[in-house]
């Protein structure tokens, strides 16, 4: 096996880094990415110590290149482009349930700090801290993966919404 390490060129790790590319286009979603970069890079910074200076970097020397790039290009690629997704204008938009905070509501069927209320076309588990009674308006201030919390509003009309 120590044979085989030393006879190690800027091929192998060019090689790598391609076969990590093709991977990471199958869906790994950018777990592989940082590893493919340092690997080209390497590949390229090995050929050119060899081609430019003649200098033969041992087999200890580009692993421990290879593993350095593959560190920085991962830790570089988390901070930089992976913040990026996790601050999208809209991070309710795969989260149903938080798509309803602010939505006022008028009870159609009293509510014991527990119940269902349906919603458009979906029964939705609700909470709230207080009984809430037929015809009391409230409005959603909070939303798990499928309860929804209520508060009661206090209305101040003179007359009564329609339920």
């Amino acid at each position: 096996m120590w044979i085989w390490l030393d006879q190690l060129t800027h091929w192998h790790w060019l090689t790598l880094g391609l076969l990590l590319l093709i991977a990471e286009a199958f869906g790994a979603g950018g777990f592989l990415l940082g590893a493919a970069i340092g690997s080209l890079v390497s590949g390229l910074f090995i050929y050119l110590m060899d081609s430019a200076f003649a200098w033969h970097m041992g087999w200890q020397g580009q692993i421990l290149l290879n593993a350095a790039l593959c560190t920085i290009f991962s830790l570089l690629y988390w901070r930089y482009f992976r913040n990026d997704a996790a601050n999208e204008e809209r991070p309710e938009l795969n989260h149903r349930a938080a798509q309803f905070i602010g939505k006022k509501l008028v009870i159609k069927d009293t509510i014991e700090f527990e119940g269902r209320i349906q919603i458009a076309d979906t029964l939705w588990k609700v909470k709230s801290d207080t009984v809430l009674n037929v015809g009391d308006h409230a409005e959603v201030v909070g939303a798990d993966l499928d309860t929804l919390t209520l508060n009661k509003l206090k209305v101040l009309f003179l007359f009564r919404m329609p339920a």
